[in-house]
């Protein structure tokens, strides 16, 4: 008979990293759709929590002999986990909210698209911001910083260390109010266009009542939103970077209320 010679407390180490790490990941927008099947996220969680234990030089307190203790561990390492994939699902909301926004004027609110991730119909250019600022996301090889922001949090908060602290409720607070200036940020220029487009075309309506110009102002609306959006992109592009360093500056203080 074969016997595994593991420790305990390595063995419990890895299983406090393995439900944090799994926790962020199964809450991350690009893991938690529907069509990623589980076992990938929980392959993905456990090699991860392999490779992060032999870096890790902290010393966890043996709470097997305590099932009680060693489940509220647990559920305070899910919880580090959940708010930390929150921040970022909440970034990615303020994105998709400034699609909706802009579809909406468009004219795009009519067709839309399923979404993966909520199984939810969202409009086409919500999608599209939303696959846009995840290909930003791995482009500028963002998720690196990821990594290393997930192995710091096992530094700054040790397994059965997580102190929630009264401030986070307002940080989750700020939080979800950036999610309304990042959508108008985003959709600032093809909101304003069309705004402007919509005075125009009414004060014509009024001027000249004899044109149709409900035949010409939806195509005309839908291609001025085109073009401002083709125009945008390079901007968008470089603010998706900034808000996602900016992002790993507010998971770092996070972290700070944990301890």
């Amino acid at each position: 008979m074969v016997t595994l010679g593991l420790p305990f407390d390595q063995v419990q180490m890895f299983l406090f990293v393995l439900v944090r790490v799994a926790a962020i990941l199964f809450t991350l927008p690009f893991l938690e759709a529907r069509n990623v099947p589980v076992l990938v996220k929980a392959s993905l969680a456990v090699a991860m929590s392999v490779l992060l234990v032999p870096r890790l030089d902290i010393v966890v307190p043996s709470l097997l002999a305590s099932p009680w203790l060693l489940a509220m561990g647990l559920l305070a390492e899910v919880g580090v986990g959940l708010a930390v994939g929150l921040t970022l699902q909440l970034l990615i909301a303020g994105i998709q909210l400034a699609g909706q926004l802009a579809g909406f004027q468009m004219g795009f609110a009519i067709a839309n698209v399923m979404d993966p991730a909520s199984s939810l119909q969202i409009p086409i250019l919500s999608q599209f911001l939303n696959l846009f600022a995840l290909l930003i996301f791995f482009a500028l090889n963002i998720h690196h910083y990821f990594i290393m922001a997930l192995m710091s949090s096992f530094e700054r908060i040790p397994p059965f260390a997580a102190r929630f602290d009264e401030q986070l409720m307002p940080l989750f607070m700020s939080l979800s109010g950036d999610v309304f200036v990042v959508a108008l940020k985003v959709g600032a220029p093809i909101t304003v266009a069309l705004l402007l487009s919509n005075v125009a075309l009414g004060l014509t309506a009024r001027t000249v009542p004899q044109m149709q110009l409900f035949i010409v102002a939806m195509p005309l609306k839908i291609l001025m939103g085109i073009f401002f959006l083709g125009l945008s992109l390079p901007f968008c592009a470089a603010y998706f970077h900034r808000a996602f360093v900016d992002l790993g500056q507010t998971v770092i203080g996070m972290m700070r209320l944990f301890q």
